[in-house]
């Protein structure tokens, strides 16, 4: 977890660092056949492109009464913002990564590289950025028709807004561990419940990083590759907290490591036991010690 204390200066180093946020459809290219082709950016001297992304947008049912926003909505402004709510009231505000950035955004244009914003990794088990929407765990009810449609609403304002979805797997599974079937049946409920809300798209944000291979290329002997390759997805994402970037090209796939930016990363990079976030942002500047 990352608090909107350390959240803000976080975003203000990596601008003044010279940081621009892209996201994948600014350098990757999928045809109809699912070629995959890499498509430069073009960005002014000195800056430099970052992908920022976010998983698990879902508030879960655990967060509740724990400091976390409710959801998102969709103002009078047409703004996505979060409802908060805090000893019984609702508030309608910038409590999470999305509506922070944003507002960061409208008064530094030149963070966003032709308005792009961020790439959001959706789960579907406990529904769609906020909305209980599940019909596999809530019911096939009207109210889970109702919340789908305005989660909905939300997904394409945000779209709108430059931000990119990705699959988390819908139940959250480790996919280094499960079964080409469990992966079957569980992306199988993603298009079902998830897919229709936010859209079509290439991108699979592993949880907890667990890849389906090792470093060296996806093959078609890799049966939840190739599954996964059939079902749509040709942009894949791990963790790897080792190096400040990673990637892997072929005319089939992308792969692209992430950096968990999180309690554990930033007090890792505190004591000197991982210093990969130091070409980011000054950590010392900002971590709480006492969150």
């Amino acid at each position: 977890m990352v608090t909107i204390d350390e959240f803000m200066p976080m975003l203000n180093q990596l601008y003044d660092n010279g940081y621009v946020l892209i996201n994948f459809k600014d350098i990757i290219s999928i045809d109809k056949q699912g070629k995959v082709t890499f498509k430069p950016v073009k960005l002014p001297e000195g800056k430099k492109p970052l992908i920022i992304s976010q998983d698990d947008v879902n508030y879960y049912e655990y967060m509740k009464n724990s400091g976390f926003a409710d959801k998102l909505v969709v103002n009078k402004q047409g703004d996505v913002k979060n409802q908060y709510t805090n000893n019984g009231q609702k508030k309608i505000g910038d409590y999470d990564m999305v509506p922070i950035i944003d507002t960061f955004i409208k008064k530094h244009p030149d963070f966003s590289y032709g308005g792009s914003k961020g790439v959001i990794a959706e789960t579907g088990y406990n529904g769609v950025l906020g909305y209980r929407s599940s019909k596999s765990q809530y019911g096939d009810t009207k109210k889970t028709h109702r919340e789908a449609k305005k989660a909905t609403k939300v997904a394409n304002a945000m779209k709108k807004e430059g931000w990119q979805f990705a699959s988390h797997s819908w139940g959250h599974i480790n996919m280094t561990t499960a079964s080409v079937d469990d992966i079957k049946k569980d992306t199988a409920l993603w298009q079902k419940e998830v897919q229709p809300i936010v859209g079509k798209t290439p991108v699979l944000i592993f949880p907890f990083g667990a890849d389906i291979g090792s470093f060296t290329n996806y093959t078609n002997d890799n049966a939840k590759y190739t599954y996964l390759k059939s079902s749509g997805f040709s942009i894949f994402d791990n963790v790897d907290a080792s190096q400040t970037s990673w990637g892997q090209l072929t005319n089939n796939y992308y792969r692209n490591a992430r950096i968990n930016v999180d309690g554990i990363r930033l007090h890792e990079t505190m004591t000197g036991e991982n210093t990969v976030l130091n070409d980011f942002f000054n950590t010392k500047d900002f971590y709480h010690r006492d969150k």
